[in-house]
């Protein structure tokens, strides 16, 4: 299993652009469908656009249910961990 901690691959965690580059990282390694750990150590609090970019736009390349069993969230705070379900539960409402 990949572990990918945010704080090292983005310098800042609130715009499309920051949001990208995590993206950049995991995509490949769940197309390779291997697990893959997303670390927010050290990260307080991040944005919307920051989860659409890094998470959401996961939903053009593969299933919901792939990245249930493949991705995980560690070192997150109550904030963070709604931002990601919320955004996530909407993607799944529209595309319904």
């Amino acid at each position: 299993m990949v572990t990918v901690a945010v704080k090292d691959v983005s310098p800042e965690w609130c715009s499309n652009d920051d949001g990208q580059r995590i993206y950049d990282v995991i995509e490949p390694i769940l197309l390779n469908d291997q697990p893959v750990t997303v670390s927010f150590k050290g990260v307080p609090s991040i944005t919307t656009s920051f989860i659409n970019s890094a998470f959401i736009s996961l939903l053009d390349k593969v299933s919901f249910e792939t990245i249930k069993l493949r991705l995980s969230i560690v070192d997150s705070n109550t904030h963070i961990n709604k931002l990601i379900k919320d955004r996530f539960a909407s993607a799944q409402t529209r595309a319904a």
